[in-house]
């Protein structure tokens, strides 16, 4: 951890802390902010609602009518209309409905006039089911009848027809674009001694002197969408006739409301020039061309990349709009104007002239030196720092000129960061990036901050053996940023040229393909423009320094991420060469395919071979050959060297030539347990794990343990792994087995589609609604019973598995839930991500099931349609330091698979679970007969077992009563490509995928037809099973799913209630997923009472989720800590305030400080607020930059967190070795002191001796190690609780210290104790 000096140390660390929380604060308060506006405008939307759908019960579109430009037409139609029906309150023109005429749009006064046109059905009910009328009329109609269907909701609706005024415009003299800096902004005020610069500043814009423009917009204001349009469309030259170009963003990228402000040399009042809207976007803008077709007033929008009269619309931020002040009053005086400022878009107050009281900004002028900037960059910093450094200006929290101008002692940031080229610098750098706001000041502030890291001894995270850091990049329509580095899992070839061929971290890249705000780019807009500048940027190469960047590769997973790897080459080394290092793909004869093959190469894996690390924790590792052998079954793991592979295992073919065993492959079982051990995310009780999926050379799949003596097979004779030829994709020259995932248990959800077809196939609604309650009332009850928590608690998927055993060890330490700040908030946060699963995916634990990996049974002894499983019995807990033994029994009798996501009925199977006696070996693994005629896992969703997981049920209650047939899900023919495989073919498939990727839509109106039909398996619900299909294999057949015209549905067809659509039609939907709907909402709404909230929650605040954060009042904190502190549970662990516990509180302080500065930084990198969500995994809010990536993002933060934890762990049990040799000079903090060199298996006994597990050494000194390991857990405890070692002056407080660190430690204690 580093040498420790005393000094100003404590000082340094809270100055840090203190940065860290202010930083959340502002976020804090932003997010507050935020959900005020969204609260607003739902109210807003509430009442538009009403007003729609009032609006839409009384109107209809007729069509096949006369001319209704003639006005004699318009006459007889309002005519014919009044005698057949009711009088007609207004008659409008609908050119947006093609045919040779346009529609009439006719409004009755009263809704039971408009009703008889369908036969008494509500219009909106009429809409919902598309009914079309066709009505005979000789006086208007095209000949002889007219059709009648009710209408729709279209734009400008809500000001032609409803006279909402919820739209604002306003005419401007001319936009400017630069950099807005408002008053008392300045991130700087998180930094102490830095704050009062802060709290100095002014007003201030700052122009680059080449974006000046002569562009006056018009500003449009539409509150029903919450959007803000600058309309250029005048100040555009070439502009083709009905075209619109607008520059475009929403009320919620605003960084700070709208300012009114004057220019300060200008004091006369109501000056026609002097008047400007001030304001900054977060990201850059959508800038969009709409062109209307004149004949059928058909609207269609394209992405622009660019536009000459504002070419900096992409690198500045800022926004100063002049605008005359009769512009202004004629704003305050429309109607939508008091609600746009209770929504947050305009910052002033109701009682005061807007004008009069407008503030005043200076504005300053900076030559163009952003060129040179960025060669200076290139040639002061290392590529690395250069990068990082580039992130904190693509960030917005600097702006370029004050990287140039700011200076400490003479020297700017770039002098600072080039002499202090380490892993604090970079850690400072990335702090700057992910705080709060921006800064005027980044020299001062990096210099502030890098001092109190060295002063308090930081040591930034490591990163684990088997992850890397990466740089990300984003290409939007308007610019290329660089989002900075991240930690995750490497793969094949990023381990081979870094480990093997020398290539620096940062010759990778990951490069995605975003919108401006980091969401994902849809079909619309992936226009021409975009689609040229995206392969223009990846063929050409993209330069960041002196490194230029080529296109590589991209994995299956990524192209539904939209990124792809971008490498520049080392060593000699071209992409070619690269290429074809990974294997032969010539067998590949489209650009998909090839695609595919080679993103197998890009899988996230644990390799197996040896590391070249002496005395690492994940070295020594096993080295896996084909040409060597000298695998015995008798032999120890550390005598394993080599094995021995046979990819001749011949697949199980049925006789209507389908493949049983497509994906899986056998290994010997002392093989697979040896294995295990040296992977690093493997379980304690190895015996327990029966599969694993792999990836060796150019196959993949999943490779189930046997007995090999029982197989007798020949085919088996002689090696250790058998590899199917369904298994093996290509040739590649790579002997090492890869580790991609192990098979385990996973807790049993229904979701929302299987709620649906379960309906279908009859099972009832209070069904699911008692397991609904008895899911939520067990999560309520967890909250205030230990006892219960610790046995319900392991049911549960979303927390880590590593952290649970933590959280069962303070249950078993008798800590409450509601009386320790740091389990409540855990047990809290895991209550509020499940019951969010609850309202939004209908995730209902059902405890009589599982989610298991798919294996084949090799002796052939399962008959046809039935399976073998074997899982943990119910009663399972976890004993002592995590290692108990499960119990497992097997299941049997009928059972209900599926395999997730299931859309058609045919894909819920009712099977029959057997037990075999041979089989019993095999847990948490599903083995499948090879029996039959089609392979059971193809009948689910054309599933195969290369590492596919099946849904698994034994509750009776889920059985389907008729089970319907599965669907056919032959794969569609790949398509034809003669031309030669190249960069530009690939990338072509890329943009096509992203273009045509219509799984997601095809899954949401899936569920809109289930809802709407009230039947999951319709005719349109089956159709679009089948387009599923096809849209899962686009990846590699390039054969896009397209969705018929018939099946989309307009937004102004309603939807079901729980899809959550703010302000669009919707309807109460009383099926099984509505009424469970309305049931977690009634829960959540009661989810907690600030006046009755418990001792646990010491002071801190929530946010607008429920979870508990970890900043709160200062004065609330400090007190509840006098109630939470438990001194006598310190007593009893052998505190007794002598001179030895005073020196282990000093070290305990200073631990607990480098571990809250650490847990921290991993926070504001992720965006996470709520220690609870951080320390568990389960994230409720995903930063922008993530949500494409939440499973991974998830993954990354628990690694990291695994990560912090083991190397605080490990200190720990350091000091406990040296207590226990009775050397004190280690908590000293003596430069002088010098480090013993303290063997692994030293440290291991420590750790034995301390957590109760069996180790070879006397009684006497295992009670010695366990004395003085519970002193010092006595002291990380006191450290963290007591209020005497708390800083007042700091609103953070973080309590998972030493339960991380030692939770098991304590756990026996109390276990010793009570016997």
């Amino acid at each position: 951890m580093g040498r420790r000096r005393k000094g100003n140390r404590r000082k340094r660390q809270k100055l840090r802390m203190q940065f860290h929380s202010n930083s959340t604060k502002q976020i804090l308060d932003d997010e507050v902010d935020r959900e005020r506006y969204y609260q607003e405008q739902e109210k807003y939307l509430e009442g538009i609602v009403e007003l729609k759908n009032d609006f839409l019960s009384r109107t209809i579109l007729v069509g096949s009518v006369l001319p209704l430009d003639i006005e004699k037409n318009r006459d007889n139609l309002k005519r014919f209309i009044e005698q057949q029906y009711g009088p007609v309150q207004k008659i409008g023109i609908d050119r947006k409905g093609g045919g040779r005429y346009p529609r009439a749009r006719v409004t009755f006064n009263f809704k039971k006039d408009a009703e008889k046109i369908f036969g008494g059905t509500s219009l909106l009910e009429a809409s919902k089911a598309q009914t079309q009328v066709k009505v005979p009329c000789i006086v208007v109609g095209y000949r002889g009848s007219i059709t009648v269907r009710p209408a729709m909701v279209y734009k400008g609706m809500m000001n032609d027809d409803l006279n909402t005024s919820s739209t604002i415009e306003v005419n401007t003299i001319e936009l400017s674009l630069g950099h807005w800096f408002p008053q008392g902004k300045d991130a700087c005020i998180n930094v102490p001694g830095l704050d009062d610069i802060a709290r100095d500043s002014v007003n201030t814009w700052i122009q680059e002197n080449d974006n000046t423009s002569n562009v006056n917009p018009i500003v449009r204001i539409d509150m029903n969408r919450a959007v803000v349009e600058l309309d250029i469309t005048h100040c555009v030259q070439g502009v083709m006739a009905n075209t619109q170009t607008v520059i475009s963003f929403r009320f919620k990228d605003l960084t700070y409301p709208i300012k009114l402000c004057r220019n300060a040399k200008v004091l006369f009042y109501r000056d026609t020039s002097a008047y400007f809207f001030l304001f900054e976007l977060r990201h850059p803008p959508r800038l969009i061309s709409t062109t209307i077709d004149p004949e059928t007033g058909f609207e269609s929008n394209s992405r622009l990349t660019s536009i000459d009269q504002l070419p900096a619309l992409g690198l500045c931020l800022g926004y100063r709009i002049a605008v005359q002040p009769v512009e202004i009053n004629r704003m305050l005086n429309a109607k939508a104007f008091r609600k746009m400022k209770s929504m947050g878009l305009f910052q002033c107050d109701d009682d005061l002239d807007l004008l009069y009281h407008a503030e005043d900004f200076r504005t300053l002028q900076v030559g163009n030196k952003r060129p040179q900037l960025e060669k200076d960059i290139a040639s002061l910093l290392s590529h690395r720092f250069g990068l990082t450094l580039r992130s904190v200006l693509d960030a917005n929290s600097c702006a370029w000129f004050d990287v140039i101008s700011d200076k400490v002692k003479g020297r700017n940031i770039l002098s600072l960061v080039k002499d202090r080229e380490d892993d604090l610098a970079e850690r400072v750098l990335n702090e700057m990036r992910e705080m709060h706001g921006k800064t005027r000041y980044p020299a001062q502030m990096f210099h502030a901050l890098y001092e109190a890291d060295v002063e308090a001894d930081e040591v930034p995270m490591s990163v684990p053996d088997f992850c890397v850091r990466l740089p990300r990049v984003l290409i939007t329509p308007l610019r290329i940023i660089v989002t900075g580095f991240q930690v995750e899992m490497s793969n094949r070839l990023v381990r081979k040229f870094i480990e093997k061929f020398g290539f620096s971290q940062e010759a990778f890249i990951r490069l995605s393909v975003g919108d401006e705000n980091s969401d994902k780019l849809f079909s619309d807009d992936l226009s021409n423009q975009v689609e040229t500048r995206i392969k223009n940027l990846v063929l050409n190469g993209i330069t960041f320094g002196k490194k230029k960047y080529r296109f590589l590769a991209y994995s299956s997973s990524q192209l539904k991420e939209q990124s792809l790897w971008m490498v520049c080459p080392e060593h000699g080394w071209d992409v070619p060469k690269m290429r074809s290092s990974m294997g032969d793909f010539s067998m590949c004869k489209t650009a998909s395919k090839y695609a595919a093959r080679m993103g197998q190469c890009f899988s996230t894996t644990i390799d197996t071979s040896f590391s070249g690390t002496n005395g690492n924790k994940y070295g020594d590792l096993i080295t896996w050959t084909k040409e060597k052998f000298g695998f015995s079954s008798n032999s120890k793991s550390d005598d394993f060297k080599t094995i021995r592979v046979n990819d001749k295992l011949p697949d199980i073919i049925s006789a209507a030539g389908m493949e049983h065993s497509d994906g899986v492959g056998i290994i010997r079982k002392e093989l697979l347990e040896s294995l295990l051990n040296e992977v690093p995310f493997g379980p304690k009780n190895k015996k327990d794990v029966s599969a694993i999926q792999v990836r060796y050379g150019g196959a993949k799949g999943v490779l189930v343990a046997w007995d090999f003596a029982k197989l007798k097979n020949s085919y088996c004779n002689g090696y250790d792994v058998c590899l199917r030829p369904s298994m093996v994709k290509f040739k590649a020259p790579y002997d090492t087995l890869e580790v991609v995932t192990i098979a385990r248990r996973v807790p049993y959800y229904l979701n929302r589609n299987v709620i649906m077809l379960g309906q279908h196939h009859g099972i009832s609604i209070r069904t699911f609604q008692d397991l609904q309650g008895c899911h939520i009332d067990s999560l309520n009850k967890m909250l205030s019973n230990a006892s219960f928590a610790s046995t319900f608690l392991p049911c549960l998927s979303g927390p880590d598995t590593g952290f649970m055993e933590t959280l069962q060890n303070m249950l078993n330490a008798n800590i409450q839930p509601q009386l320790d700040p740091f389990l409540y908030s855990c047990l809290q946060c895991i209550r509020s991500h499940h019951l969010m699963n609850l309202r939004k995916k209908a995730r209902i634990h059902v405890a009589d099931g599982a989610v298991l990996m798919g294996g084949i049974d090799e002796l052939g002894l399962i008959p046809e349609n039935c399976i073998f499983l074997q899982v943990p019995k119910p009663s399972y807990k976890i004993s002592v330091a995590g290692r108990g033994r499960d119990e497992y029994t097997v299941v049997k009798g009928a059972v209900m698979v599926t395999k997730h996501p299931v859309m058609h009925p045919g894909d819920m199977r009712m099977l029959t679970a057997v037990d075999i006696p041979a089989l019993r070996e095999h847990k948490n693994v599903v083995l499948f007969s090879q029996h039959g005629e089609r392979p059971e896992a193809d009948k689910m969703s054309g599933s195969d077992l290369d590492g596919d997981q099946y849904a698994i049920t034994w509750d009776r209650r889920l059985f389907l009563a008729n089970p319907s047939e599965p669907m056919d899900y032959s794969p569609a023919k790949n398509l034809d490509e003669s031309r030669t495989i190249c960069d530009d073919s690939l990338l072509q498939h890329f943009i096509d995928h992203a273009r045509n990727d219509n799984l997601g839509r095809i899954s949401m109106l899936w569920i809109d037809h289930a809802s709407i039909n009230r039947d999951a398996g319709c005719h349109e619900c089956l159709v679009l099973a089948k387009l599923a299909s096809i849209a899962v294999d686009f990846p590699k057949s390039g054969i896009p799913a397209v969705i018929p015209k018939e099946l989309m549905l307009n937004q102004s067809v309603p939807r079901a209630h729980w899809r959550e659509r703010k302000g669009l039609p919707s309807f109460h939907c009383e099926s099984a997923v509505g009424q469970l709907y309305d049931q977690v909402i009634n829960e959540t709404k009661s989810k907690y009472n600030p006046q009755q909230e418990c001792i646990a929650v010491a002071g801190r605040y929530r946010d607008s989720n429920g979870q508990i954060l970890h900043i709160g009042d200062r004065k609330y904190i400090c007190k509840s800590k006098k109630e939470i502190f438990d001194p006598l549970f310190a007593r009893r662990l052998g505190w007794e305030k002598d001179d030895i516990d005073i020196l282990l509180l000093d070290f305990a302080e200073y631990q607990r400080n480098l571990y809250d500065s650490q847990l921290l930084e991993l926070m504001n990198q992720y965006k996470i607020k709520s220690e609870g969500e951080v320390t568990t995994g389960c994230i409720l809010k995903y930063h922008k930059l993530h949500k494409r990536r939440r499973h991974d993002v998830s993954e990354e933060v628990r690694r990291q967190f695994r990560s912090i934890c083991s190397s605080f762990r490990l200190e720990f049990f350091t000091a406990v070795y040296y207590l226990v040799n009775g050397n004190t000079r280690f908590f000293s903090f003596d430069d002088n002191f010098v480090d013993d060199v303290i063997l692994d298996e030293d440290l291991e006994w420590i750790e034995a001796a301390a957590t109760g597990a069996p180790n070879s050494t006397s009684e006497e000194m295992n009670h010695k190690a366990r004395c003085w390991s519970w002193r010092l857990a006595a002291a990380y405890y006191v450290a963290t609780y007591s209020n005497y070692t708390h800083d007042v002056s700091s609103n953070s407080v973080l309590f998972s210290f030493p339960w991380v660190v030692a939770a098991d430690v304590m756990s026996l204690f109390v276990v010793m104790t009570k016997r």
